[in-house]
This record gives structure tokens, sequence and C-alpha cells, in this order.
């Protein structure tokens, strides 16, 4: 027992590190899917159409990795949460879609390559591994879902798109706060 906690310190460490390696990959691919749609879409800017795509696949991984974490979780605590993270970011996407389709653009229908390796991985944990892991991640993946939607709040052109965030940004500040509560203490 006394090995597993730096062995699991070191597994988490190296997905962790691999996750935000695979980020500025992800956001740059992202950015110019973006700048496309920006054009095609005159109505949106770049800063808009970024935000519902990133907004778009990182509540799409949060389902995903909630369904996952709700049966998978050794913690009730997790678990709640996970249920939690699925009621509250379901309806936030549909809603989502239903504002990009509003505005000619194609929403998101998976999460990011990142989040599916992340997926792969969560699979194959278990018990307290795969709690720290998910919460760990959780942190990560909230801590970028609050910059996502307090840049557009501050920053978004399009009428609609904003108030989307900035509806919707108490929410994702909240889940924040839940998932550093519940991540394990180093």
């Amino acid at each position: 027992m006394a090995h597993e906690t730096p062995r699991l310190s070191l597994i988490v460490g190296a997905i962790l590190l691999a996750l935000a390696g695979c980020q500025p990959i992800q956001q740059a691919a992202t950015t110019a899917q973006s700048t496309v749609q920006a054009q095609t879409t005159p109505t949106l800017s770049t800063t808009d159409a970024t935000f519902i795509n990133t907004a778009g696949a990182l509540g799409l991984a949060e389902v995903e990795l909630g369904e996952l974490a709700r049966t998978k979780a050794s913690s009730p605590a997790i678990q709640r949460f996970a249920t939690q993270m699925v009621t509250d970011h379901t309806p936030a996407n549909q809603q989502l879609a239903a504002l990009a389709r509003s505005k000619q653009m194609t929403p998101p229908s998976s999460m990011d390559t990142a989040h599916q390796q992340v997926y792969q991985q969560l699979q194959n944990t278990r018990g307290r591994a795969f709690d720290t892991l998910y919460m760990d991640g959780q942190v990560q993946d909230h801590q970028q879902v609050v910059q996502v939607f307090q840049t557009e709040a501050q920053n978004g052109t399009d009428p609609e798109v904003r108030a989307f965030a900035q509806q919707n940004l108490p929410k994702m500040q909240q889940h924040l706060a839940m998932a550093q509560r519940l991540a394990p203490k180093r």
C-alpha cells in the first residue's frame, strides 16, 4: 500500500502532463476550424466561433466522463459530483448546440482527442486511482472552462453567444469550486 501512492502520483502526473501537452495542439486546431467557420458565417467572429467549438467539445467531455465516473468512482461524493456534471452539462450542451445551429454553424458532436485519450485511460483505471485521475482532470478542465466562458462573457461580439456565456459562467465557476474541494490534496 505504501508503494501505491508514489506510483499513483507518477501515473496521474504522466497522464496530466500528456493532456496538457495536447491542449495547445487541440486549441490551435479549434481556432483554425473556428476561423473558417467565422468566415463562412458572417454573423460570428472568430472569438464567438472558437467559444462555441471549445465550450461544445468540453461540455460533451464533461457528460461522457461524468457518465463513466458515475459507475466507476469509488467515492460516493465523486459519484454525486459526476452525476451533477451530467445533469448540468447536458442541457447546457443542448442549448449551445441549438445556438450554434441558429448561427448556421455545426456544433461539435464529440469530445476532443485529448479527452478521448483521458476517457480511455479512465476506462482502464480503478478505485482510488480512478478517483484521483478523474478529479484532477475535472479541476484542470473546469479551470479551462471558466477561462473560456469568462473570455466570451467579456469579449464576445455576438449578443446571443455572449449571453449564453454570461448565463452559464456562474454554474461553471461552481463546478470548479466543487472539483477543487473533492480533488485529492497533495
